[in-house]
């Protein structure tokens, strides 16, 4: 049986769920799983039992069979990167390798989301100059070693990265970064005086 946060997980992957995935069974997630069962024919109560279950899971490999992934029945990282993914290759960035994204413990993560990649290839064609990728995919380990790093850093599942361009400030750096996310592209970017120098975090939804 999937717990509440894998639930949810799955339910926003198909789009029933829009809420946080913080593993509480409020209305949000009963609306979802009552909306998921009516189109599944299950018993629409809103109740998560062993029926539904079966169904999410099963419905969710299928999704992941698709995408070429493992199928495992639970969105997770490696799935929602592939189906974003699905909507870019690597033959749409001009300006960066795949190897420049993985996580520097040299673990071997490397499940980088492109359409972030796409937003960082836009930036180093704006200024013409070479972007750094400082930090990419973190796995769990790597990320809890790193200070004041977020436990849910947006690192860990491939959709953020810090970064420096050749002879751009990071305040200009940060402004161009800011533009993405007034156009909805970016979740979310920032920089600070104590430990990222000239580097400038950006992330996705």
């Amino acid at each position: 049986m999937l717990n509440n946060k894998q639930i949810q997980m799955n339910l926003r992957f198909l789009g029933y769920y829009g809420g946080a995935i913080d593993g509480i069974a409020g209305n949000g997630t009963i609306g979802a799983i009552e909306e998921f069962q009516r189109n599944y024919g299950l018993s629409v109560d809103g109740i998560y039992g062993a029926k539904t279950d079966t169904k999410l899971i099963e419905v969710i490999k299928a999704e992941q069979i698709k995408l070429g992934v493992t199928p495992d029945g639970i969105a997770g990282t490696q799935t929602i990167n592939a189906r974003d993914n699905k909507q870019l290759s690597w033959n749409d960035i001009k300006h960066f390798k795949q190897s420049e994204f993985a996580c520097k413990c040299g673990c071997g993560f490397n499940s980088i989301n492109l359409n972030l990649v796409k937003i960082l290839d836009e930036i180093r064609e704006f200024y013409g100059q070479p972007l750094t990728v400082t930090s990419g995919c973190r796995c769990r380990a790597h990320n809890a070693k790193q200070k004041n790093a977020s436990a849910n850093s947006r690192h860990i599942s491939g959709k953020a990265s810090d970064i420096k361009v050749r002879n751009v400030s990071k305040s200009v750096l940060l402004a161009k970064c800011k533009e993405y996310v007034a156009n909805g592209r970016a979740r979310y970017t920032y920089t600070n005086n104590t430990n990222m120098k000239n580097i400038v975090h950006i992330d996705i939804l």
